[in-house]
């Protein structure tokens, strides 16, 4: 197994994501993937007002002979009074899948598909059905356990990552299996990675936000995955262009054979892939990332196969919040533990200063500080390594004119209060625990700067290149790593730490006023 670790939560002093790749209408574009045929419906009689231009080479029959024709003229009666049944049954316009016979011109074929019920009308996605054995479907079932245990045995994330990509990798047949997760600017990470020899190694690589800008985040919310089979296809319209219904191009968010931005499939051909799906680990109602999965040549994985690869997905999904809630009890446990004994010591100690700092438990070990000063009643003491006493006088000033709205937390103080710079080594991170800000009495905890190097997948300065005329745009071409060495930030600060220190300053501030009163 790839020991490999990938450093997720190191703070990018840039942001990588980008406006004008966010703001393309990739569901706008009344264009579909040749591989299966897109119907736009009428709610009411179920007549076909748009189809895509490729009907006759999959249904037999010309995309205009289609056009105003009711779907109950192609299919078999009882299939259409359970289509019918099940969209007037359904609360909610999610996806209803079907294996559907369409007869025309004296041929039958077989399709699966998808019924997306709309407001204003109904989308049906056909893809001519690879019929599946038995003991293939049972195959598949027996996989889907085995990689559900082995999930379960995984003692970290890193773990559970590298473990599923693996196991994909074998049940899917794709070249290359990644685990990506997104930091908190959207740019994201291999944490997992699975691959054939030849093909290049993105284990640890960071990938800016600009690769899965916005507008393309958005819509794994709508859709379990995104599939492009042959990047090379040629894109089939719709007719009519404009929908009859809404007078507007159709909105194609929740299709699967929505077509892909030339841009991306620019993309797809640098990476030196010809097929690509992706699917969305969603923890929490958030995107926390994507599987994404590569092939060298031409892929067109069965319904059945994608259906159980977006359930293997939502298994890691939930495998990987569960870990990452097993992590952060421990930390809470932990600091929880700290908390007390820091507790005991402030209320056996002389002064509260002393309590914080010194002893067999310290306020460094509760919030993983390299330093710590204390400034109450015109005393400044400190603990570790920490500025000299005028750098701490100055910053105190500081924080009394600027930061009285509570703590006041950041990894990256020179980015804030730029006098900072010149003591960055030892207090780049810098947590604030007020007493009484007004009279600049605070808590101060720092953290030293932590140099860390970030290897990006190509230059992420040059993500985007634009063309002379200021509106077409390509890809980088190159996915060599690039360095970047980050400074001016520390170590983040957990959540849990800073409940932590939520605490621990609201036991300051009751010690302190039964003191006074």
């Amino acid at each position: 197994m790839d020991k490999k670790a990938a450093p997720i939560n190191i703070t990018i002093n840039k942001s990588y994501d980008s406006e004008m790749c966010g703001s393309i209408p990739l569901h706008l574009v009344n264009l579909v993937q040749p591989h299966g045929v897109l119907l736009v419906l009428d709610k009411t009689d179920f007549r076909i007002l748009q189809i895509s231009e490729n009907a006759g080479d999959l249904l037999s029959v010309p995309a205009e002979e289609l056009l105003g024709q009711p779907l109950s003229a192609y299919v078999p009666q009882e299939k259409h009074e359970e289509i019918v049944a099940k969209i007037a049954g359904q609360a909610s316009q999610d996806k209803i899948p079907f294996t559907l016979p369409f007869l025309a011109q004296g041929i039958q074929k077989t399709f699966d598909a998808v019924v997306l019920p709309q407001d204003d009308y109904i989308l049906v996605e056909l893809e001519e059905n690879t019929a599946i054995e038995t003991e293939h479907f049972a195959s598949l079932y027996r996989h889907i356990k085995y990689v559900t245990t082995l999930l379960k045995q995984s003692v970290t994330v890193q773990e559970l990552a590298q473990r599923f990509s693996e196991e994909f990798k074998k049940f899917t047949g794709f070249d290359k299996v990644l685990v990506y997760q997104f930091d908190t600017q959207w740019n994201g990470i291999v944490i997992g990675q699975a691959k054939e020899a030849d093909m290049d190694d993105y284990m640890g690589l960071r990938f800016p936000a600009s690769d899965v800008p916005k507008q393309a985040r958005d819509l794994y919310f709508r859709n379990p995955y995104r599939l492009i089979p042959n990047r090379n296809y040629t894109p089939v319209r719709l007719i009519p262009v404009i929908n009859p219904v809404t007078q507007r191009f159709t909105d194609l968010s929740e299709t699967n054979l929505r077509s892909v931005a030339n841009v991306h499939l620019e993309y797809l051909a640098n990476m030196k892939i010809t097929a690509s799906m992706s699917l969305p680990i969603i923890i929490e109602d958030k995107l926390w990332g994507l599987i994404s999965c590569h092939h060298k040549t031409a892929k067109y994985p069965s319904y059945e196969l994608r259906a159980a690869m977006e359930l293997l997905t939502g298994i890691l999904s939930v495998q990987l919040e569960a870990k990452q809630k097993e992590e952060h009890m421990e930390l809470r446990v932990e600091l929880r533990s700290l908390h007390v004994k820091l507790m005991e010591q402030l209320y056996t100690s002389s002064n509260f200063a002393e309590g914080l700092l010194e002893g067999e438990t310290t306020i460094l070990d509760l919030l993983s500080l390299s330093g710590a000063a204390v400034s109450y009643e015109g005393n400044t003491w400190t603990k570790g390594i920490t500025p000299d006493a005028q750098e701490i006088k100055e910053l105190l000033s500081w924080l009394r004119r600027s930061k009285t709205g509570g703590m006041y937390i950041t990894n990256s103080l020179p980015a804030d209060y730029p006098h900072s710079k010149d003591y960055k080594n030892v207090a780049s991170g810098l947590i604030t625990i007020p007493i009484n800000a007004e009279q600049g009495e605070f808590v101060l905890g720092f953290r030293s700067e932590l140099i860390q190097t970030v290897n990006w997948g190509g230059d992420p300065n040059n993500a985007i290149q634009m063309e002379p005329d200021g509106k077409s745009y390509h890809p980088r071409n190159s996915f060599q790593i690039y360095k970047e060495t980050v400074k001016n930030s520390s170590a983040p600060w957990q959540q849990e730490e800073l409940i932590a220190a939520e605490t621990l300053r609201n036991a300051l501030l009751e010690k302190l006023l039964k003191e006074r009163y």
